[in-house]
């Protein structure tokens, strides 16, 4: 006897593990050194207990193959905030307490009209002579010392910078004590190998250099692989464009999530003076990236036209003052000369990002074109 027909059955549907993206739930913003803890059991307060304790407090620590020695940095898990569609962003997702919720525009900005009131008002008596600025940090006002070399970041920033001329950038260095060597994020580990044996001089890195208009979880997996690379440093670019329409929070949590992912290694703001017409934004993206953890503000970039000048220092010295010396000044872009070095050092700059640093202290430049002969240091 046969059996009866069975109905025909729709085709079945391709099965994939994968969910579809939903664009309306917020991206988390991850460093590289962080992932997801797995889901504790729910079948056992014991195991959730254990996951929880286990994820909190366990130390991941990074150790690139190729590395110097001592390059690797041990991290935390946490991961970073969420971020939304219309720009304001959540509260963060932490394994740990302590960390603060992100601030909001609303929160920000009279905090940033009061300080920029009474900055200007420190300014005019300044000014007026009622205050003076004595710089300390160097013992020498009149002529190269080595107090001066160490306020100088040697710079070498150009696209174009080939593996001898970084190397060169290197020797001079280490000749005349310069603080750091300030490259570009492909060039940090071979700095950091070369600056092994030298401990006065540092590798410092670039990070969304120089538009600053990198998203925020691109910027922290930067400064993360130079870290990892050797460098001691970060110097990143505010977001300009979200600053300039007043996004205050993008701005402030853009600055912080850096700083979190350095995990203790100082980073400069360059707040790119150039691209800012009046005092009022000089003070507040100061205000900001100081709030935000920064360990410096700094002038400019030196590719969007403009640079140091003692005015701007003096402004952002006093935008800072109230950090009681904890955050200083990088005066960048145009210093050419020893009298424009100690010019912005009265002004308040504890540090100089140059090219032009075996000019300020008085040797030759021994950078060379590929046709061999001397190649004048630019503005940066």
């Amino acid at each position: 006897m046969s059996n009866p027909q069975q109905p025909p059955q729709p085709p079945q549907q391709p099965t994939s593990s994968l969910r579809p993206l939903n664009p309306t739930k917020p991206i988390p913003i991850f460093t590289p050194t962080q992932r997801l803890p797995p889901k504790p059991s729910p079948s056992s307060a014991t195991n959730l207990h254990q996951n929880t304790r286990r994820h909190s407090h366990h130390n991941l620590s990074l150790q690139s193959p190729t590395s110097p020695k001592g390059a690797g940095l041990h991290y935390q898990h946490h991961l970073h905030h969420f971020h939304s569609s219309n720009n304001n962003y959540q509260r963060p997702i932490s394994m740990q307490s302590n960390v603060p919720e992100p601030r909001t525009n609303e929160e920000l900005t009279p905090l940033i009209e009061a300080h920029v009131a009474k900055v200007l008002e420190d300014l005019k008596s300044e000014i007026g002579g009622a205050t003076e600025y004595t710089p300390d940090i160097v013992d020498d006002l009149t002529k190269p010392t080595e107090k001066l070399a160490q306020t100088i970041d040697h710079t070498l920033l150009k696209p174009e910078a080939t593996e001898d001329q970084i190397k060169a950038l290197c020797d001079e260095a280490i000749e005349y004590g310069f603080k750091s060597c300030c490259i570009n994020p492909s060039h940090v580990r071979l700095v950091s190998t070369t600056l092994t044996n030298t401990p006065q001089t540092l590798a410092c890195s670039v990070i969304g250099f120089p538009l600053g208009a990198t998203t925020t979880s691109s910027k922290c997996y930067e400064s993360s692989l130079a870290i990892l690379d050797g460098a001691k440093e970060i110097d990143m670019v505010l977001p300009i464009g979200q600053f300039l329409q007043s996004d205050y929070s993008y701005v402030y949590n853009d600055i912080f999530s850096v700083v979190r992912a350095t995990k203790g290694v100082p980073v400069k703001v360059i707040i790119e003076t150039s691209l800012l017409k009046t005092q009022e934004q000089k003070i507040a993206a100061c205000w900001i990236a100081a709030e935000a953890g920064a360990a410096w503000v700094k002038t400019s970039t030196g590719f969007n036209g403009g640079g140091a000048t003692v005015e701007d220092v003096r402004l952002m010295r006093l935008a800072v003052a109230y950090k009681e010396g904890s955050v200083k000044v990088k005066a960048s872009g145009g210093v050419r000369s020893f009298e424009q070095a100690i010019g912005v050092i009265k002004a308040g700059a504890s540090r100089i990002g140059t090219s032009n640093g075996v000019a300020i202290m008085g040797g030759t430049p021994v950078k060379k074109e590929n046709g061999g002969e001397v190649k004048k240091e630019e503005a940066y």
